[in-house]
Order: structure tokens, then C-alpha cells, then sequence
């Protein structure tokens, strides 16, 4: 709210002189400008309006030099306003989304994605180091770090690793590496290389091309679904999560699904694939 005033009529006195009674001016900024010594003939404002801080009344008429220590002190009291405007927030005041977030682990220098299940994490995060090149694509150097609720531990595929998602009951992991699907244990103890994205009966060219990304399990954790990337399309498939056998795979140009309630069927938009 704007709230402005004439000083108060004090009486000018010679230098030297007691000070003045500044309680008799309206509001903080006139009293401020009384105990800097500006002159009572000059309206205040209490709301910051850049330059227009302190505005010279019609009845100011005095000599060149009040008017440059009018200025002077306008320009000091608008940019101590300024500064404490900029100053930053406390580190340690931190928004609910970054609250949520886990704090990085050792060696990472920067979060990518991560899944909770319970007390567990599984994080993928970057780490330092040059990007790599997959399937004709730079990408990040990332790793992914699982905590079981006792320990952190690296989980132990090839840089360029990510993705991680927990099945529905916790035990197990999926993560997308370089060369393909694994799946491992919550406290690592066990992997398995569920799908090798280089191998099948597509051209050889074709395959050296190909990445995964974003795996999902089925609700009742049988079955992993995932998307495909080779060159400038995708397509999903999804896999057997005990043999990594192949039941299901889309059309090209496919770039989202979802699971059905049933474990047996995929979303595409509002298509629905029945699997075997």
C-alpha cells in the first residue's frame, strides 16, 4: 500500500542546532530522511518506485546543492532496498519437491531419475567424465546406486546406465544399460542380463543401434515392458521377467504404454493389446 505524507513542519534551524523532533514526520521513510538531515518540504514514499523514491514537493525551493544531497540520499535508501530484495534464500530452506529429493551419492555430481519402494532408493545419477555415444546419440555418463535400507551400493553395469524401477514387492530392481535389460536383486547379490539389446534378427547395423530406456513392470511383476530406440523411431516390447523371451511387440512410431490392472494387456493411448 502507498502510504505518502508531508514532512512534518519542524522548524528549520541553523547547523549546529538540536536535532529535530523526527517522530512529527509520517512514516518510517520520513523520519529516515529527517535524521539524514533532508529538508521538511519534501514528500516521502513508503512503497519503492525506483528513482521516484523520494519525489521533491512543489514547495521545495532550495539552493542546487540541497537538491543534489536530495538526490544523493533517494539513490542511497532505493538501493539498500534493492540489495535486501536480492538477497538470497538460506540453503537450508528448500522447496517440497527438492525435499524429496536423496541426497547424491559418492562420486555423482548430478541426479537423473531415481524410484522409491519403501526405505528403498534406487538413483541414477551422472557422473564425471566425458558423455557417451549410444546408438548414434550423446548422452549422459550415468550410473545407478541402489539402497537396500542398510547400504548404498553401485550397481555394477557399464557407464551409461539408467532407469532404474523397483518390481511391486521390492525385491528386485530393472535397470537399462548400454548393452541391454538387467534385473538384479535389491542387495545386489543377484543379476541377470534378462535382455542383450544387440542381439536378435534384425541386421547387424540395425542392432548396434539400439537402446532401451524406461522399463516398467507388470503389476504382478511376471512380465517387463520397455521402449525400443533405433535411429529416429521407437517401439515398445515386452519380455518374460524370469527368461527375457519376447510376447509383445509394438508398431513403430510407438512412445508411451502403460500396464493393464490384469498384467496381460498394454495401453497405447486409448488402444488396448491384448498379450498371450
Amino acid at each position: 500500500m502507498l502510504k505518502s505524507g508531508r514532512a512534518g513542519t519542524e522548524p528549520r534551524g541553523k547547523r549546529g542546532n538540536a536535532r529535530p523532533n523526527c517522530s512529527v514526520r509520517p512514516g518510517v521513510v520520513g523520519r529516515l530522511g529527517c535524521l539524514v538531515g533532508l529538508p521538511a518540504g519534501i514528500e516521502y514514499s513508503e512503497t519503492f518506485m525506483g528513482p521516484a523514491f523520494i519525489r521533491a514537493s512543489s514547495t521545495m525551493r532550495r539552493s542546487p546543492a540541497s537538491t543534489v544531497d536530495c538526490l544523493f540520499v533517494a539513490f542511497w535508501v532505493a538501493s539498500g532496498l534493492v540489495m535486501d530484495a536480492a538477497q538470497p534464500s538460506r540453503p537450508s530452506e528448500r522447496s517440497a519437491e527438492q525435499a524429496d529429493l536423496p541426497d547424491l551419492p559418492s562420486g555423482a555430481i548430478r541426479l537423473v531419475n531415481h524410484a522409491r519402494h519403501g526405505v528403498r532408493l534406487a538413483m541414477c545419477a551422472e557422473e564425471p567424465g566425458p558423455p557417451l555415444e549410444r546408438g548414434g546419440r550423446v548422452v549422459p555418463r550415468t550410473r545407478v546406486w541402489v539402497y537396500d535400507g542398510v547400504k548404498t551400493r553401485q550397481v555394477g553395469t557399464a557407464a551409461g546406465t539408467c532407469d532404474p524401477t523397483w518390481s511391486p514387492d521390492g525385491e528386485r530392481v530393472a535397470v537399462v544399460a548400454p548393452n541391454g535389460l538387467w534385473v538384479l536383486s535389491a542387495d545386489l547379490s543377484l543379476t541377470m542380463h534378462l535382455v542383450d539389446a544387440h542381439r536378435g534378427e534384425a541386421p547387424a547395423t540395425e542392432l548396434a543401434r539400439r537402446t532401451l530406456s524406461s522399463p516398467q513392470w507388470a503389476p504382478d511383476a511376471s512380465r517387463l515392458a520397455f521402449l525400443v530406440t533405433s535411429g529416429a523411431t521407437s517401439w515398445v516390447e515386452a519380455v518374460d521377467a524370469r527368461t527375457g523371451r519376447v510376447i509383445h511387440t509394438s508398431d513403430p512410431e510407438t512412445y508411451e504404454f502403460a500396464w493393464g490392472a490384469d498384467s496381460e494387456s498394454l495401453h497405447f493411448g486409448s488402444r488396448v493389446v491384448r498379450l498371450p
